[in-house]
């Protein structure tokens, strides 16, 4: 009993490396279920809807907003939007189509699936927060990060 209990502890204490270790952008690709996460920074041009920046260790986050509907008057929900987003982090490389919303108080929130390269077909979770605007509002910063819900192997 005691050796299970030792071998219990052991797997747990790995298991939370593993888990620290994605957290912070440093995640090679795997066939695990459990979700990949990756921090990012971007900068947006309001105009064009493009924003560009960093992810993870090293890699790069690209989003295009194909669609943005004010929703008028509704509390708590400045309107919905979607998406393309390309990520490239070490051995992550993958377009998504996302769709969510953003609220006024300067969170985004985004759901969708993986539509070519690594992970095809897994769901992806996003959440943005408003760092900062331009003096003209034409250009924000943003920080968030995103979960890669990867299929079990």
């Amino acid at each position: 009993m005691t050796n299970s209990k030792a071998s219990f502890g052991l797997f747990v204490a790995v298991v939370a490396a593993v888990v620290g270790v994605i957290a912070f952008g440093a995640a090679q690709a795997s066939a695990s279920s459990a979700p990949i996460v990756i921090p990012y920074e971007k900068t947006c041009d309001e105009i064009a809807g493009h924003c560009v920046g960093t992810a993870g260790d090293g890699g790069t986050i690209e989003i295009q907003v194909t669609s943005f509907r004010a929703n008028g008057k509704a509390p708590g929900f400045a309107g919905r939007l979607t998406l393309t987003e390309w990520i490239e982090v070490g051995d992550i490389s993958f377009t998504a189509e996302m769709n969510g919303y953003a609220s006024p108080d300067g969170t985004t929130l985004l759901n969708g699936t993986v539509t070519e390269g690594s992970f095809a077909g897994a769901e992806v979770h996003q959440r943005s927060d408003f760092v900062s605007a331009s003096p003209d509002g034409t250009t924000t910063v943003w920080r968030g990060q995103l979960q890669l819900m990867p299929a079990s192997a």
